[in-house]
């Protein structure tokens, strides 16, 4: 979504409510030590022409301590200023993060899907790192400069002249408005193409890490390291067209600096002519102008950051402000799972008809096997009961209520759903079970072990329930990182319970130890269990095939021919 250059400033000065009283730190700080800073060269500059011979009625010892004094000060207030802005800008980079990744849980699984996974790692690492420039280089700095630029033109207002005092805040506006907002004009369409070929070269590069299995068993590395070169190549040339820019518009500001100089010394010697300005006034006058262009400077700099911020910002602001395509009104926010219906059921993916007029009972400690061919949306039933998707059509009850008026967060305190891919964090075999109940003990872990017949490998390992992942994940089969999934099930015990082709990717001996151990240890969870294999569910009381079109068909002789 394209925003106007106000609304997206006022969408990311939103954020900095509560930081205000740092702000105003930040922007005191730093407006007073500029004018510190300002004093070191006008005084210095008062030495210089004291000791040629012009009089000024200020002693040496005066002027060196003003000299010291002023620079020891601005020292601190400039400790002050950068701590403050970086304390904001810190601040408020992990609460983007926070929002960032609430968001992104609170999508539909089909939102999440239609989305570049490249594009969310850009968005956490490359965005929210780029909106630092906005919160700690730019805030600041703008009110620092407006608030300096003022001081500074009322001073020479009263001092000497108003024409002076308008001729300097003319050179302000055009160092410190202008050159900015022509640059980013300038240089805006680079920043969004820059930021478009990385979201391409982080997915490619992130498919590649996660393929890298296949890529061998295929022989296409050197296919796709030519790629990545080349998507490299990419990036650098953008990168090297946005530093020319950069060059350009440094040497720009430089030589506009220089001619705004100059001018300010033909209008000094112009009004001392004229009398309107003393021999001192007219240095006093000249030294104040080239001292004063410090804050603006900043904002002139600030011009080639604007495009990858603004852009960044957009980014950010898109997805915070996307509303989830999930009907969830939240209304029951405690309750235990009993029962499920499908009524009437529809669901289109991607405008092809999945699910149409599908019926579908589900009553609590069954035991469900549903095979069928693959692809032909058996998996979909299972999201849909996830509430991942809403229905086109129809009604998915749960305990005789609309499923949409349940909370996400009891739902799924109610259901758990397991793939055919256990994903392993690195982190310890303790931790990845303490995820499904962080609050469980020791025994009641080894329980959910030995329930998933996997205890035994556990406390064979040096370190037992404290070895790293990460350090045994290549010595792990499939079939055992599963039976460390099913242990965290059982760790869970979910009211019901959605099985997903689990068995699909591993050898004979490990689906048979899984299915026994789910039958052994149903107690009174209820489990849906999905395979392409009639074979496999054979631990099932009841037995479905699903025909599309025609829906799930049981079958009274289980196992017969």
């Amino acid at each position: 979504m394209k925003r106007s250059f106000n609304k997206l400033i006022y969408s990311l000065l939103k954020i900095i409510g509560p930081f205000i009283k740092v702000i105003i730190l930040a922007v005191f700080t730093g407006t007073l030590g500029f004018i510190l800073s300002m004093n070191i060269t006008i005084f210095a500059s008062l030495v210089i022409v004291k000791y040629l011979g012009i009089t000024i009625n200020i002693s040496y010892q005066v002027l060196f301590t003003i000299i010291i004094v002023s620079g020891i000060v601005r020292g601190i207030l400039r400790y002050f200023e950068q701590y403050s802005n970086h304390y904001i800008a810190f601040r408020i980079l992990q609460i983007l993060r926070n929002k960032i990744f609430s968001k992104i849980s609170s999508l539909g699984i089909k939102q999440f899907e239609q989305k570049n996974k490249g594009d969310f790692i850009s968005m956490f690492e490359t965005d929210v790192e780029a909106l630092e420039v906005f919160y700690a280089h730019t805030i600041s700095p703008v009110l620092i400069a407006i608030c300096t630029s003022l001081i500074v033109t009322i001073f020479i207002g009263i001092y000497s002249s108003f024409i002076v005092s308008i001729y300097y805040l003319s050179a302000y506006l055009i160092i410190g408005l202008l050159v900015p907002i022509v640059y980013y004009k300038c240089n805006k369409n680079i920043g969004i193409k820059q930021r478009k070929e990385l979201v391409d070269f982080n997915s490619y590069y992130l498919d590649s890490v996660y393929g890298a299995y296949e890529i061998k068993a295929l022989n296409k590395e050197e296919e796709r390291k030519s790629q990545i070169n080349i998507k490299s190549k990419k990036l650098n040339e953008l990168s090297d067209e946005a530093e020319n820019v950069n060059i350009n518009f440094r040497n720009i500001t430089n030589t506009l600096i220089v001619i705004l100089n100059l001018l300010s010394i033909v209008l000094s010697v112009l009004l001392a002519k004229f009398n309107v300005l003393n021999s001192l006034d007219t240095i006093v006058i000249f030294i104040t102008m080239t001292s004063s262009f410090g804050s603006v400077l900043a904002l002139a700099n600030l011009g080639q950051n604007f495009s990858n911020v603004f852009s960044s910002a957009n980014r950010v602001i898109d997805l915070l402000e996307t509303e989830s395509d999930l009907k969830v009104k939240g209304d029951i926010k405690e309750f235990e799972f009993d029962n499920l219906e499908f009524k009437d059921v529809s669901f289109k993916y991607d405008n092809k008809l999945v699910l149409d007029n599908f019926n579908f009972k589900v009553n609590k400690n069954d035991f469900i096997g549903i095979y069928g061919q693959s692809g032909i949306g058996k998996t979909t039933i299972l999201k849909l009961i996830m509430h991942y998707y809403d229905t086109d059509s129809g009604y998915l009850y749960i305990n005789g209520n609309d499923i949409n008026k349940y909370d996400l967060a009891s739902l799924y305190e109610n259901i758990s759903m397991f793939s055919q891919n256990t994903y392993l964090f690195k982190d310890t075999i303790l931790n990845n079970l303490l995820i499904a109940k962080k609050d469980a003990t020791i025994e009641e872990v080894n329980e959910a072990l030995k329930k998933a017949s996997i205890y035994d490998l556990v406390y064979s390992l040096k370190d037992g329930l404290n070895t790293k992942i990460n350090d045994i994940k290549d010595n792990l089969s499939q079939g055992e990182i599963q039976r460390i999934g099913i242990a965290r099930i059982f760790l869970r015990k979910p009211k019901l319970l959605l099985l997903d082709e689990i068995t699909a990717n591993i050898d004979i001996l490990n689906e048979s130890i899984i299915l026994k151990s789910l039958k052994e240890y149903q107690e009174d969870m209820t489990i849906i269990l999905i395979s392409h294999k009639k074979s496999t569910l054979s631990v099932c009381d009841k037995l479905y095939e699903y025909k599309p079109g025609l829906g799930l068909i049981m079958e009274d002789n289980l196992f017969g021919a």
